[in-house]
């Protein structure tokens, strides 16, 4: 993932990196590592960092497939929330161990991108227990469909769009009527603007339709109880990863 040199959320100064990268390991940041343009995720934390060899250590997924996955990719991109922004940096993984368990070893950033914006990176939800999205709509054929929502963050969320109904929506539509179906949640209405279509791979090798979206004039009291909702999945990855489930 090449960044532009004009890009105003660039930084490349090296001190100001490992000042950026030294507070993701101390607060024990939630990361997200994926492939671009694939549907392989997993949430990971900061293990260690080594200035003099320029590397890190993340935390690998509980699944092999992925970590193969993650490993055979030729940049794996880095997000997570430091203080309220966005950062984010790609680079190739390595297999590494930490505390003699197996772990992965990701080079120090040349540059990376910090986004001043209020919005937490997204969270994806787990197929176990899966949240929907109702949508009424006259765009859609028969003015109404549901979703399942691949991930969702504070600001947004990202639809699957099995059927390809949201194909030919432009970017930029608003659709008013939406309604939230998360799990253990009351259904919660919200507006939704269409931010950008998304042609994935899946693991199969199927193509997957998805569209990321927006919250469009959403009260502070559902905002909450979104937030609510994301803290959730986030304390379940974290028990899961520490052995408490």
């Amino acid at each position: 993932m090449a960044f532009q040199e004009d890009d105003p959320c660039l930084v490349s100064q090296p001190l100001e990196i490992s000042s950026i990268v030294q507070g993701l390991l101390n607060q024990r940041v939630l990361v997200r590592l994926d492939i671009p343009g694939k549907t392989v995720s997993i949430i990971s934390t900061l293990l260690d960092v080594d200035p003099k060899t320029n590397t890190m250590i993340l935390d690998n997924a509980s699944e092999d497939q992925i970590n193969t996955q993650l490993l055979r990719a030729p940049a794996v991109r880095l997000q997570g929330t430091l203080d309220r922004v966005m950062i984010e940096f790609s680079g190739p993984l390595s297999p590494a161990m930490h505390g003699g368990k197996p772990a992965l070893s990701m080079a120090w950033p040349a540059q990376l991108r910090r986004i001043q914006r209020r919005e937490f990176f997204r969270v994806d939800i787990p197929a176990s227990n899966p949240a929907y999205c109702l949508i009424e709509s006259n765009a859609l054929p028969s003015g109404s469909a549901r979703f399942r929502i691949a991930d969702i963050s504070a600001g947004g969320l990202q639809l699957v769009d099995h059927d390809k109904l949201l194909v030919d929506i432009p970017v930029g539509t608003i659709f008013e009527e939406c309604t939230l179906e998360l799990p253990d949640a009351d259904e919660l209405d919200v507006g939704l603007r269409v931010l950008r279509s998304t042609h994935l791979t899946q693991d199969n090798g199927k193509p997957q339709h998805q569209v990321a979206c927006r919250y469009f004039n959403l009260p502070d009291s559902r905002q909450i109880t979104i937030q609510q909702y994301i803290g959730t999945l986030e304390r379940a990855v974290l028990a899961r990863r520490w052995g408490m489930e």
